[in-house]
């Protein structure tokens, strides 16, 4: 009986099928997580989205900077009746926000303005205020609809009609409310994706997440991979090995291998290690192990060892 080095998760292939089924998910704001990890869909806070126009409001575009714009201080700048300001945050790193804004009343929520982007220098985030000048009758807040890539913007404030017009409101850091890839939890129970190809902190040509290449030497993707390239508007994406329809994975178990485990179910564990393994005394069994992975016993392990390859497949209705 042995215990046997624990080895990062990988996609089982069949003979004329070697390469996964790729996606590409945007990753959550201060998302970190390496190569191999398993990735769930994680939502920090909650998500409220634009309720595409209220009452007397509806027919009303929400305001908008009209610009976009770069903080490296806490200099203001206006537009429209818009004004975005710096401000000093310590430990926020470099970082693109997208910005929708709307005007707000008890009941009432205009249509959302045009969205701008807000370019932060590391050290920085911003804060905006709407004026009530030009405001539609019946206005008396504004809320802020924020995220770190396009078309993912959500609330940020604790309501709708939190800030008063005239009043700055703050961007938190990290988002206080967001959704996005990052690391899956030690006993994980659903919004699995899959594997990561890559750390998340990982550089390419366009910044972390993104590429215009694919395969070649140093590619951070590796051989296992090659998909398409990102395109250069994608910095903030994470490449997945998709574990969904059945696809195969091949992981380390926890518990001692027999072939009585064949057919049972387990759960995700993350070791102190920082490697994902199967464990059968997890309560979300999301895991069936179909088989034991074969080969030179000292790699794959044998009848007695701990941390022996399985391959295993994810429930229905976990992905």
């Amino acid at each position: 009986m042995a215990t046997l080095p624990i080895i990062a998760p990988r996609i089982y292939g069949y003979p004329g099928l070697d390469s996964p089924v790729i996606g590409s998910y945007f990753q959550q704001q201060a998302a970190a997580f390496r190569e191999a990890d398993f990735l769930a869909l994680t939502t920090t806070g909650s998500i409220t989205t634009p309720s595409g126009g209220l009452s007397t409001l509806a027919t009303y575009a929400g305001p908008a900077l009209g610009q976009n714009v770069s903080i490296s201080s806490t200099a203001a700048t206006t537009a429209n009746n818009v004004t975005i300001t710096g401000v000093s945050t310590t430990g926020a790193p470099a970082a693109t926000y997208y910005v929708q804004l709307t005007y707000t009343a008890s009941g009432l929520e205009s249509l959302t303005g045009t969205e701008f982007l807000v370019n932060c220098a590391a050290g920085y985030t911003f804060s905006v205020n709407v004026s009530a000048t030009g405001a539609p009758s019946g206005t008396t807040n504004f809320a802020a609809y924020v995220a770190t890539y396009s078309g993912g913007e959500a609330l940020q404030q604790a309501s709708k009609t939190t800030t008063a017009t005239g009043s700055a409101f703050s961007i938190s850091y990290p988002l206080t409310n967001s959704i996005g890839a990052n690391r899956a939890a030690t006993n994980a129970s659903a919004n699995i994706i899959g594997l990561a190809m890559a750390d998340s902190a990982a550089q390419y040509v366009t910044g972390e997440g993104g590429s215009f290449t694919a395969g070649g030497p140093g590619n951070l993707l590796g051989t296992w991979g090659n998909p398409a390239p990102l395109g250069p508007q994608d910095p903030q994406q994470a490449l997945v090995a998709k574990v969904g329809n059945g696809q195969p994975i091949e992981i380390s178990l926890l518990q001692p291998w027999n072939n009585s485990l064949i057919g049972t179910s387990a759960g995700l564990l993350l070791t102190s290690a920082g490697y994902f393994v199967l464990d059968n005394t997890q309560s979300n069994k999301i895991i069936t192990i179909t088989d034991k992975i074969y080969g030179v016993p000292s790699d794959v392990g044998v009848a007695g060892d701990t941390y022996a390859r399985v391959k295993a497949v994810f429930t229905s209705g976990t992905i």
